[in-house]
């Protein structure tokens, strides 16, 4: 049974999330000793309002967890230098002590110290790992990872492929929201939401007419992330160094222009046929009522998926899920696979 991890930003979200269907629930924590020293921008690549701050409400919340048998994760995206690590380490071990379940790991170096630490918390590989095939598998296992979240680019087959050869690790992949077509571990932009406050909404015409409510701690013009100012390239004569005549490259993505919410739900007939243990719901710097949503989304999918006694064709599930996503999102018409992580899959409907 494929498990949905969402992530979660407060304790008031817990319950909710655990009774909206999520398995499993990650989170990040940003110390307002680190805010202070390095700034929020260096710890994990969140922006302000994505993490908690109050290292006594996450304890809480972690609590919470448990009493519904709901494991906690916790996300250490960052990637660190040698002047971080004292202060680093003094807010790792706060959090050690708080009972999580496993900690999300991007940076070689901590996982190396951590394993000198002998941290008895299994270590889960971030997307910034890159794993791309059983070589990577190989050479994280060595270093004594438990799960490795595979990046946003793998394809159906590759994950079927990657999972099956690795009996001995468990693997994740992103199912909703933020989808880009960069490798996230190739990735030096940080993630930056400019608005914090959840009681304002901004309306947006969305490209299929309908009108689209964002709460504003979502940058929907992508003002705040560098890889989303709107560029273009132009091609110069090498030998007089001036702009070659209708040789003006136009950029073929800009992230943040959104034809209905990034998904991957069709593919969970295909990813339920491989060995991978978890699909991520991602969007900590979302509004509680969209991750919810998203939650509840992916849940009535897998119930579909699992239901009914017998085994669901393939074309009944995507036109199911199909009607789902129309239903939640109010989009109109079927999906074009402009947002979709696994578009081959769309061939079938």
């Amino acid at each position: 049974m494929i498990k949905i991890s969402a992530p979660f930003r407060g304790i008031n979200e817990v319950l909710s999330l655990i009774e909206s269907g999520a398995d499993e629930l990650y989170c990040g924590y940003l110390s307002p000793e680190w805010d202070k020293k390095y700034s929020y921008l260096e710890f994990e690549r969140k922006g302000p309002g994505s993490n908690f701050t109050d290292i006594d409400e996450l304890k809480e919340a972690i609590g919470v967890a448990h009493s519904k048998n709901v494991p906690v994760y916790l996300a250490l995206n960052g990637l660190y230098v040698n002047e971080q690590y004292p202060l680093l380490l003094k807010i790792f071990r706060k959090l050690y002590r708080l009972g999580f379940d496993a900690f999300i790991v991007a940076d070689i170096g901590l996982i190396l110290t951590l394993r000198n630490m002998e941290v008895s918390v299994p270590i889960h590989l971030s997307t910034g790992g890159t794993v791309f095939n059983s070589e990577a598998v190989d050479f994280y296992r060595k270093l004594g990872i438990f799960r490795i979240v595979l990046d946003r680019q793998m394809r159906l087959e590759w994950i079927k492929d990657i999972s099956e050869n690795n009996p001995n690790i468990e693997f994740e992949v992103f199912i909703l929201n933020t989808l880009c077509v960069n490798i996230d571990g190739f990735c030096t932009y940080t993630h930056i939401y400019k608005k914090e406050k959840e009681d304002m909404i901004l309306s947006k015409k969305h490209p299929q007419g309908r009108s689209v409510d964002v709460l504003s701690t979502y940058d929907i013009h992508g003002e705040g992330d560098a890889c989303c100012l709107k560029y273009k390239v132009d091609v110069l004569s090498g030998r007089r160094n001036k702009n070659v005549p209708d040789a003006v490259i136009s950029p073929v993505f800009y992230k943040q222009i959104r034809d209905g919410v990034e998904c991957g739900a069709c593919a969970l007939y295909d990813i339920a046929r491989t060995k991978v243990k978890s699909v991520k719901i991602i969007g900590r710097q979302l509004s509680t009522q969209e991750r919810l949503a998203s939650v509840k989304f992916i849940r009535e999918a897998l119930s579909v998926l699992n239901g009914g006694g017998e085994e669901i064709r393939r074309v009944d599930f995507l036109n199911a899920v199909q009607m789902m996503y129309r239903r939640v999102y109010g989009y109109k018409g079927r999906c074009r696979g402009n947002n979709c992580y696994h578009p081959e899959v769309l061939s079938v409907v």
